[in-house]
């Protein structure tokens, strides 16, 4: 009995050995490709599009009047709180949440809203209701259950905004830009930004590279001023989508 309890012990032992250290070498993988992200600091990007930056990504605030939409919602809430105080935004003056997709890095500040709408494609909740995974076979979360599902191209008028939702499938299979006022473009991580023009992310980051490189062809027939991305900064939008 006790040899049969050592090799049981020995085999759990292995396996829980070889778990460790794929999960380390993920995470040094995951380290090395964010050596890429250009990361925008706090600051006002164009017009009445500000920028927070939260650890590793950006969110963005819209501002129309006293009125205000946030795209994406950052890592960390002590972090976006802090950062939102530097332009003095309370986050319950915040009318809607628009999520590029679940990601952790996207939706960890969410609970600060707790006053707004949230949006999100009608995709993504598959990576909700864990009919999708991420890596390691988990499924994303948000602190929120009330959220509103969006189709491809559904517009949404929200007082004087207006924005529309664009599923670009790839790095989730729900991943959704926004175009607001049909002026600025909000890519997520559908794609990166290098010299000005748009290019693939690292593929490590995506659940279908192969779709997200397709899926940049979408972005490329989308009238508007600006793009700007989630982790890669922003540019003129004629520029960034020139062959």
């Amino acid at each position: 009995m006790n040899k049969i309890l050592k090799r049981i012990l020995i085999i759990v032992g292995i396996i829980v050995g070889v778990l460790v250290l794929a999960y380390a070498a993920m995470m040094l993988k995951f380290i090395y490709e964010m050596r890429d992200f250009a990361v925008m600091e706090t600051g006002k990007v164009v017009d009445k599009i500000f920028v927070v930056k939260d650890d590793f990504s950006n969110i963005f605030v819209v501002k129309k009047g006293k009125k205000y939409i946030v795209i994406d919602a950052g890592n960390n809430p002590k972090t976006t709180a802090k950062q939102l105080n530097i332009f003095g935004i309370n986050p319950s003056d915040v009318s809607a949440v628009f999520l590029t997709h679940t990601d952790s890095d996207h939706v960890g500040a969410l609970s600060l809203f707790d006053s707004a709408k949230v949006y999100l494609s009608k995709e993504e909740a598959r990576m909700l209701n864990g009919e999708r995974t991420r890596f390691f076979g988990m499924t994303n979360s948000i602190s929120r259950d009330d959220y509103i599902l969006l189709e491809d191209r559904q517009v949404v008028k929200f007082g004087k905004f207006k924005v529309e939702g664009i599923l670009v499938p790839g790095h989730t299979i729900g991943m959704m830009a926004y175009l607001v006022d049909d002026k600025y473009l909000f890519t997520g991580d559908i794609l990166s930004l290098k010299d000005g023009k748009i290019a693939p992310i690292p593929a490590f980051f995506d659940m279908d590279h192969e779709q997200a490189v397709k899926s940049m062809e979408i972005i490329r027939d989308i009238p508007a001023e600006y793009i700007i991305s989630g982790h890669w900064g922003f540019a003129d939008y004629k520029t960034a989508v020139r062959r």
